[in-house]
């Protein structure tokens, strides 16, 4: 049993780093079990298909991911600081894959997603639910900086929303021109989008 999980995991984990270094499309379940070191008949005795095992590889890449959000966006801390933890913490991480990777990897619930958005409802909608739990906790941090002052007044919904989309788009942005410098700034892009200035938060 721990060593059928064990597979699981690793064709789970191979498939997100295949797919997430390239695309959906150009990674087949042959290479995914080449890369794995499992054949075929191990494959689909977890997955019935290639788009089950993305559902999967994602939903698993939460699971490990949701931990560290919790911590970074603790209610201990400071609202407005959650969100600058956040973008140092998205900068490591971008940064780690890139030198593992050779280039910017940006977010692959974005980069999935929006590649099938048209061919697989299952990938769309889980790479929509990951991603609307991640601005959940956008909202929480605005919401509580609204409430101790820290920020103006407003739709804390539509304020999260605001920073969300600016920072997939700077994930985005980052891939395309394989630059990590956007991302790096974003701590400052928050600010001015909060209203806040540089003096406000911990650098």
């Amino acid at each position: 049993m721990m060593k059928d999980c064990e597979t699981k995991y690793r064709i789970m984990n191979t498939a997100l780093e295949l797919i997430w270094r390239s695309s959906y499309d150009a990674v087949g379940v042959g290479e995914i079990c080449r890369q794995a070191k499992v054949n075929k008949g191990s494959f689909y005795h977890f997955f019935p298909s290639k788009e089950d095992l993305a559902v999967a590889a994602l939903q698993e890449n939460w699971r490990h991911i949701q931990p560290v959000l919790d911590q970074i966006f603790s209610p201990q801390k400071e609202p407005v600081q959650r969100l600058m933890d956040y973008c140092d913490h998205s900068y490591q991480m971008q940064a780690e894959k890139a030198a593992k990777m050779g280039f910017v990897c940006g977010c692959p619930y974005t980069s999935v997603g929006a590649e099938q958005c048209g061919q697989s409802d299952k990938i769309r909608e889980t790479a929509q639910q990951l991603l609307d739990k991640v601005r959940t906790y956008f909202a929480s941090a605005v919401r509580d900086a609204q409430n101790a002052g820290a920020v103006s007044a407003g739709s804390a919904e539509a304020k999260a929303r605001e920073l969300f989309t600016f920072y997939l788009g700077t994930l985005t942005r980052a891939r395309i021109y394989n630059d990590l410098t956007c991302i790096k700034q974003l701590k400052q892009d928050f600010r001015q989008l909060l209203g806040l200035s540089g003096e406000t938060v911990r650098r």
